[in-house]
C-alpha cells in the first residue's frame, strides 16, 4: 500500500472519503471555526458527531408492506450528521426493500429530520397511524390523500389522509 503524505493544509485520502450522500444543500452548524496561535482562523467541516448519539428506531419498508418504524427503545445508535446536530428528536432507520433503488437500497441507513417542512420531490419517511413506515418521494397533499412516488415498480401511491400519522424529511443516507 502506498503511503500518502500531506502538508498541514493539504487533505489526506481520509479527508476526501465521505460515504454519506446528503440531500440537503448544506448543514446549519456544519462548520466550526478552528484557530491556532500561529495561524488565522479557518473553517473545518464537521461531518458527524464524535459520539454515537443518534437513535436507530427501526426499519422502514421500501415496498408496499410497512414495518414498525418508531420503536419504543432504539434498536441501535449511530453517529449524528451535521444537519441533525441540535435536533433532539431526530433519528435514523434502516431501509428494507428496493422499491426506492437506486436512491435508497436495502440495508441503507437513512437520516430523518422530523421537524422540518417537506417540499415536492424530496424524499420522506411516511409513518402511518399503524406505525408502519415507507420511504418514498413526496409529491404533495391532495384533498383526502397523500401522494407519493416509488421507483420499483415505478408508480404513484395514494395514502388516505386519515391513515397518515406524519411525513418526515429524509436528509441523507449512508450506504451500508
Amino acid at each position: 500500500m502506498q503511503k500518502i503524505s500531506a502538508t498541514p493544509d493539504a487533505p489526506t485520502q481520509a479527508d476526501l472519503m465521505d460515504p454519506v450522500l446528503f440531500d440537503s444543500h448544506g448543514a446549519h452548524g456544519g462548520y466550526r471555526t478552528v484557530a491556532t496561535s500561529t495561524q488565522p482562523p479557518k473553517l473545518e467541516p464537521i461531518a458527524f458527531s464524535r459520539d454515537r448519539n443518534l437513535p436507530v428506531r427501526g426499519r422502514a419498508q421500501g415496498g408496499s408492506d410497512g414495518n414498525f418504524v418508531i420503536e419504543e427503545h432504539p434498536i441501535d445508535w449511530t453517529f449524528r450528521p451535521a444537519d441533525l446536530q441540535g435536533i433532539n428528536d431526530a433519528f435514523s432507520v434502516f431501509v428494507s426493500g428496493d422499491s426506492m433503488a437506486p436512491k435508497y437500497k436495502n440495508g441503507d441507513l437513512v437520516y430523518v429530520h422530523p421537524n422540518t417542512s417537506v417540499l415536492k420531490s424530496r424524499f420522506v419517511l411516511v409513518e402511518t397511524v399503524e406505525h408502519k413506515g415507507f420511504i418514498k418521494q413526496f409529491l404533495g397533499w391532495q384533498e383526502n390523500y397523500l401522494l407519493v412516488r416509488q421507483f420499483n415498480p415505478a408508480k404513484d401511491i395514494r395514502i388516505a389522509k386519515q391513515d397518515v400519522l406524519r411525513v418526515m424529511l429524509v436528509i441523507g443516507s449512508l450506504d451500508c
